[in-house]
């Protein structure tokens, strides 16, 4: 009877252990809790778009027409996995396109699409389709006969799609061409600005490219402007067309080289800036002596979330600098307010003697000493007009050099750089540009004599340790 009664309290104990695991896993189902704690934060989502996920409002259906043997998809799986973790909002449909054969065909007659290994994103009824290019990046390897992924644009090419959906309408930025400046249909690999372009339509904006005549202004449906490092003087009507733009609540973004005369420095002068003929060197941060590497970010919106992009690197920039002394006629409600953006090291200097062969600092001449601004933001408030109907703000951003995006110099900081201020310029504060995320190749290299003994403790003596143990206690127990 004992034993039985004590078999009895076994019995129940162990059921009462399943009715509360089972209670812990429906609590844990409902309330989960995820933490990275690798190294290298690889899948955890960044800031912008948690904000993103924080703001939406609506649902979003996520198809995935990817096959499971492809490269891609643990990678696409761990981050839509965050997705639905941080925004009830998300849903995801696993396809398999060799398996699913009806599923992808009604998909592909209803999205128009000729091939899988794409990820359809849905909302209120509009779509965005995602193809495997635009999320990934492939390296050749030693001989050029085999690529490997180097780096994953999931994060970015999905919470744009997301955030074009939700916003509804794609904005449209217009580069002007012309007076030589760096074409968004160039694809040299030096001095083209194809790579931009394709960051850029990622990030859901549209870009077009513009020819400015006597009949043709700023279109209207201008979200922004690209002044792309013209290499000749504008024409003073097209300039009055810029300045009237501005004066509307335009928004443009100024990529100025130094030496280059364009014809715009008075009218930025009256925005409240001043372009000098000179170029800035900086011995402390540079790579071949011409190259600018800028560390240090100043408070603004545009840079707020680059501490950590790493440095952005100009290629013999030119001083763009606030007005220091402003007139009191000036000094109103209405007044352009400029804000640096990058700067320079103590070591630096603005080079003057620009016909001389070599660059050295002299303080007899006009050379001025570091830190050295080069890159502003500027910002005039809202204005009414004659109908007494408020518009938007004019905002501009001016950099000192337009070769830092170019297809031979684009990097991560410099593409976080551009996006950023793209994205404030035409008003998408809330998620500026999400650099992809590199893939770091992780080996562990032994030696034949460290692996032969990790093989001899591993394989070996473990299992033999575990088989002896036993045994013993084989023999102890059937005594």
């Amino acid at each position: 009877m004992k034993r039985l009664l004590s078999n009895l309290n076994l019995f129940a104990a162990v059921i009462l252990a399943l009715i509360v695991v089972q209670l812990l896993n429906f609590i844990a189902l409902r309330n989960p809790i995820r933490a990275d704690w690798s190294q290298q934060k690889y899948y955890k989502l960044s800031s912008k778009t948690e904000e993103l996920l924080h703001l939406l409002d609506r649902p979003v259906k996520v198809f995935v027409l990817f096959k499971k043997t492809n490269t891609l998809y643990p990678e696409i799986e761990h981050l839509l996995q965050e997705y639905t973790y941080a925004s009830r909002n998300i849903e995801v449909e696993w396809i398999d396109p060799d398996r699913d054969i009806s599923r992808t065909e009604k998909l592909s007659r209803k999205y128009g699409l000729s091939k899988s290994q794409v990820l359809i994103f849905e909302m209120d009824g509009k779509s965005k389709v995602v193809e495997e290019a635009d999320i990934a990046d492939y390296k050749l390897l030693e001989g050029g006969r085999e690529s490997v992924l180097s780096a994953f644009r999931g994060e970015q090419v999905f919470s744009s799609a997301i955030q074009g959906l939700w916003q509804g309408k794609t904005p449209v930025v217009y580069f002007l061409v012309g007076h030589g400046e760096g074409r968004v249909t160039d694809f040299d690999q030096i001095s083209g600005y194809s790579k931009l372009a394709s960051i850029i339509f990622r990030d859901n904006i549209e870009p077009k490219e513009l020819v400015l005549t006597k009949d043709k202004a700023i279109p209207e449906d201008a979200a922004a402007l690209v002044v792309p490092g013209p290499t000749k003087r504008l024409d003073p009507a097209e300039i009055g067309m810029i300045d009237d733009y501005l004066n509307k609540g335009g928004r443009i973004l100024f990529l100025l080289d130094a030496l280059k005369e364009t014809g715009l420095e008075p009218m930025l002068r009256r925005w409240g800036v001043v372009l000098r003929r000179d170029f800035v060197l900086d011995p402390e941060n540079t790579l071949k002596g011409s190259d600018v590497s800028v560390r240090v970010y100043y408070e603004h919106p545009i840079t707020s979330r680059l501490v950590n992009s790493g440095f952005v690197r100009f290629f013999l920039p030119r001083s763009v600098e606030p007005l220091e002394k402003q007139s009191q006629n000036d000094l109103n409600e209405d007044r352009p307010t400029v804000s640096p953006l990058l700067i320079t090291s103590k070591k630096s200097w603005s080079e003057t003697q620009v016909d001389q062969s070599t660059a050295k600092f002299d303080p007899d001449t006009a050379d001025r000493k570091g830190p050295i601004t080069l890159a502003v933001a500027v910002e005039r408030g809202a204005t009414k007009n004659m109908l007494d109907v408020q518009i938007r703000p004019t905002r501009m951003v001016i950099f000192g050099d337009a070769d830092f995006v170019s297809n031979g110099a684009l990097s991560g900081a410099d593409q976080d750089m551009f996006m950023s201020a793209l994205n404030w310029l035409i008003g998408r504060e809330k998620l500026m540009s999400i650099a992809p995320k590199p893939l770091e190749e992780v080996r562990l290299v032994l030696t034949e004599r460290e692996l032969s003994r990790y093989f001899l403790f591993d394989v070996l003596l473990i299992p033999l340790f575990a088989v002896v143990w036993g045994v013993l206690i084989w023999f102890r127990r059937r005594k």
